[in-house]
């Protein structure tokens, strides 16, 4: 005995199907990771009365807008990135945007909102430029409300500000 099997659908069936097929292949697009305006509505950067050895120091904060120019700028020392910024600035004039500040030990400046609130990137970087060797570079999140990058005697660090001293 044989059986004939044949599985009809309706149009409506094959459209509920192709738009969850589509559904499904578009929430990769939507949920990944997006590049973000900074949501710091405090930026702090404070130099310790001993930071590198009393001498005063260029910082710079790398808003990165591009992801492939953030894996570089990622494995880049202090250094490295002072003696190429200007090359770097050039050569990716669209990918990055620089807030920069020379600071003096003991000093405290805040960067004002307006220098930042109409960017959006990847990722924050900062560079010291420390006359000691290291990396002096960190990741600065995005995400945080208020920042505060203290430099010391040989290195810095990041920390969520909220109870920093510039209120």
């Amino acid at each position: 005995m044989k059986y004939r099997f044949s599985l009809t659908l309706r149009p409506a069936v094959i459209g509920a199907f192709a738009g969850l097929a589509l559904l499904l292949a578009g929430c990769a697009g939507f949920g990944g990771p997006k590049p973000v305006t900074p949501a710091w509505q405090r930026l702090v950067v404070a130099a310790a009365p001993d930071a590198n050895a009393d001498s005063a120091l260029a910082v710079d904060l790398v808003l990165v807008k591009d992801k492939a120019v953030l894996a570089t700028l990622s494995a880049m020392t202090a250094s490295r990135y002072f003696a190429t910024k200007a090359e770097l600035l050039r050569a990716y004039p669209d990918a990055l945007s620089l807030l920069a500040v020379e600071i003096t030990p003991g000093q405290l400046i805040r960067i004002e909102r307006k220098q930042y609130e109409a960017e959006r990137a990847w990722a924050a970087l900062a560079f010291a430029n420390y006359a000691t060797p290291g990396a002096h570079r960190i990741r600065v999140p995005l995400e945080s409300k208020a920042c505060l990058l203290q430099l010391n005697a040989q290195g810095f660090v990041v920390s969520d500000d909220r109870t920093g001293p510039a209120r």
